[in-house]
């Protein structure tokens, strides 16, 4: 098991966030050795966790962790390589400061410095990057920052809605899952999480290139347009968004004009972290005209069976099947 790996699953044991399935192979992969070590640090941290404050200045000066790392430019994540028990008290530091959400790197031998925030299950992390671009990581995420090479350097696997600051010298570049975005100064939101088979941009504001350089593919995406790279079919599209949904889990807004049920089901789903199965496939194309403000679930589910007199049966812990209905 990768390190960084590692040191993730221990910090979401002791906040009780592991999932059932990770517990089997973090019981199976322990080292005794790191182990005892993150413990002593995750007790030591205790002191720190109580006064922490989530403000980024703040947290930096008060914390100052100083390590060796290794760079990362092009990665989709930082890995850290454990080559001697230096690295496993580098890794111990490393959890505790993900007990805070951040992390701060140093490379001594080029005087380069980089930031990375992390998230769990159900956590949302709001960070300000010493560009002053602001970004608002979703859960289950994880992204590096740095500045080389004239550049300002991102690295994202998960979600995130970035409002970037406007840099002309300096253009802000995310890899994520085999794309680069690049941007001067705009809003957006980007999903890339490993597990799905697209990465999906959608701008709120400004211009944003989006590129697969392996396949040689680009488009320029402008306000309420969305760009997806389909890995399966290594196929980048363009496509209208008006209604800015993808940015639900941010703004707790989604909004149906004429929508074609089957596709809202699956954006509704993301939003509710659910899935729903739409048992009468005639049901695909219906108009669906509804919004959602931050309405539970068990209210958008009145929904559809007062629209289209579905009968709706949860048939596992975040599974609904629809079944019958009629367009209206």
């Amino acid at each position: 098991m990768k390190l960084s790996r590692y040191i993730s699953l221990f910090h979401r044991q002791r906040t009780g966030q592991l999932r059932p399935e990770e517990e089997e192979a973090f019981r199976s992969q322990q080292d005794p050795g790191l182990h005892r070590e993150l413990e002593e640090l995750w007790s030591e941290s205790r002191s720190y966790k109580s006064g922490y404050e989530p403000d980024v200045d703040k947290g930096f000066s008060r914390l100052k962790f100083r390590m060796d790392a290794d760079r990362a430019r092009e990665a989709q994540t930082v890995e850290l390589k454990s080559t001697s028990r230096k690295w496993m008290s580098i890794a111990a530091a490393i959890a505790l400061v993900m007990a805070l959400g951040t992390i701060w790197l140093v490379n001594r031998g080029q005087g380069a410095s980089g930031m990375v925030f992390t998230t769990g299950p159900a956590e949302q992390l709001e960070v300000t990057l010493p560009d002053a671009s602001v970004v608002y990581l979703n859960e289950d995420s994880y992204l590096s920052f740095d500045v080389a090479d004239g550049k300002r350097q991102v690295s994202l696997t998960g979600e995130a809605y970035f409002k970037v600051a406007p840099d002309p010298g300096r253009p802000f570049v995310i890899q994520s899952n085999g794309v680069r975005t690049t941007v001067l100064g705009t809003a957006f939101n980007l999903r890339a999480y490993p597990e799905e088979p697209t990465v999906e941009v959608e701008v709120t504001e400004g211009l944003v290139r989006m590129e697969n350089a392996q396949v040689g593919q680009q488009v320029e995406l402008k306000p309420k347009e969305r760009g997806v790279f389909k890995a399966d079919e290594q196929k980048l599209v363009k496509k209208p968004a008006p209604e800015l949904n993808a940015q639900g889990w941010h703004s707790q807004q989604m909004v149906f004009r004429d929508a074609a049920l089957g596709n809202a089901l699956q954006e509704i789903g993301r939003y509710y972290k659910v899935e729903f199965k739409l048992a009468n496939k005639d049901l695909q194309s219906c108009a669906l005209s509804t919004e959602i403000e931050g309405d539970p679930l068990p209210d958008f589910l009145q929904v559809l069976e007062t629209i289209y007199g579905l009968n709706v049966e949860q048939v596992g812990a975040s599974t609904y099947q629809l079944n019958g209905g009629r367009c209206r």
